[in-house]
């Protein structure tokens, strides 16, 4: 899973482990899901400056 670093609008952080970011239909909140795509986080969208990948998952070879 990649990781991200959530930049909160009263200047918090929060690190999160995700396979997968992204917006819901009317853009109010944040989904994060892991890589069978269920969701492990959400977050309002109104609360957040930014959303920063930081590190990318490994890629796997077989």
């Amino acid at each position: 899973m990649a990781q991200y670093t959530i930049n909160y609008r009263n200047g918090m952080t929060a690190p999160v482990a995700a396979a997968k970011v992204e917006q819901n239909v009317d853009g109010s909140e944040y989904r994060f899901l892991d890589a069978n795509g269920r969701i492990i986080a959400y977050v309002i969208a109104s609360n957040v400056l930014s959303i920063i990948l930081v590190e990318e998952p490994k890629a796997v070879t077989g």
